[in-house]
């Protein structure tokens, strides 16, 4: 999903003490955005670094995981301008 395409979500909320800064921020798709809460999965920061659990449908062992297995991991090739 292009960034433009999706919403901020802070991991820890604000009203429950979360910082409004880019260190508490993921990127989620719209549909994901409106159902993290009910949907059964986690997301947890650390070191500055996403990581997710899916739900027990999803993932029985409720494996904390890397986030960025996913190409907005990947470096972007520079924009060449003068194109």
């Amino acid at each position: 999903m292009p960034p433009h395409l999706t919403q901020v979500h802070h991991v820890v909320p604000w009203q429950k003490g979360g910082l409004t800064d880019i260190d508490n921020a993921v990127l989620l798709c719209n549909a994901s955005h409106s159902s993290i809460d009910t949907s059964g999965w986690d997301i947890d920061m650390r070191d500055g670094r996403p990581w997710v659990r899916g739900p027990l449908l999803f993932d029985p062992t409720q494996t904390w995981r890397p986030a960025g297995q996913n190409r907005a991991a990947i470096p972007a090739e520079k924009p060449n301008w003068n194109k």
